[in-house]
């Protein structure tokens, strides 16, 4: 079996789940239609954060899978993609990819900063109340597996079986964000707790709209 381009390494397994069941730090910028794109904080449907390098071979790959799952839950959930590539390339990732959801530029990648992402291909998965549920350091079939199961038991439907198509074996994530800091998130300090649910509900409604 041919060993992925960046296997998903022991450590990264690791690191992946220091954020579960944090609030989702909160960002709101213009997609690439320029359409106002909130990121965390509540709202009417969850969502799934993934991340996007230009030039990256491994995003390219990812790109149909995450789709394809996006599909499948028919417009119950938000995907969003968050690429490095300034604002004319990451429209062109857009046009060119025919992405059916937004695609925000994030060139000073301060979002993979606060999401803990050093690669592209991670993803995450946020509660309609704010909340990180879960996250992957990247893609494959078991991954992409428990994905559909975790999307499914947060909407409350009906488990069904997801086409995993060509996807991995062996957990793959992506090529590394050339500006990523580690310690840059908001969650990096041990002393942060996670507040109640009806503080997050809270804290979101205050923010800017």
């Amino acid at each position: 079996m041919a060993q992925p381009r960046h296997p998903v390494t022991a450590d990264m397994e690791a690191k992946v789940t220091n954020l579960n069941q944090r609030i989702a730090p909160f960002f709101k910028l213009p997609d690439t239609d320029g359409k106002p794109t909130i990121i965390g904080g509540a709202g009417p449907r969850p969502q799934f954060l993934y991340f996007v390098k230009k030039g990256c071979p491994c995003s390219f790959d990812a790109e149909p899978l995450f789709q394809s799952l996006y599909k499948k839950f028919n417009g119950k959930i938000d995907f969003i993609a968050v690429t490095d590539a300034e604002a004319k390339d990451a429209h062109k990732w857009d046009l060119d990819l025919k992405v059916p959801y937004s695609v925000v530029s994030n060139p000073t990648v301060d979002i993979m900063n606060a999401y803990q992402a050093p690669s592209s291909v991670y993803n995450s998965l946020i509660s309609k109340e704010g909340v990180i549920v879960n996250r992957w350091a990247g893609y494959s079939k078991a991954y992409l597996t428990e994905m559909n199961e975790a999307i499914s038991k947060l909407l409350g439907v009906p488990l069904t079986p997801f086409d995993v198509q060509y996807a991995p074996i062996a957990g793959t994530t992506g090529c590394s964000f050339t500006k990523y800091q580690e310690g840059k998130s908001v969650w990096d300090t041990p002393s942060k707790q996670l507040p109640s649910k009806g503080s997050i509900l809270k804290e979101s409604a205050q923010q800017p709209k």
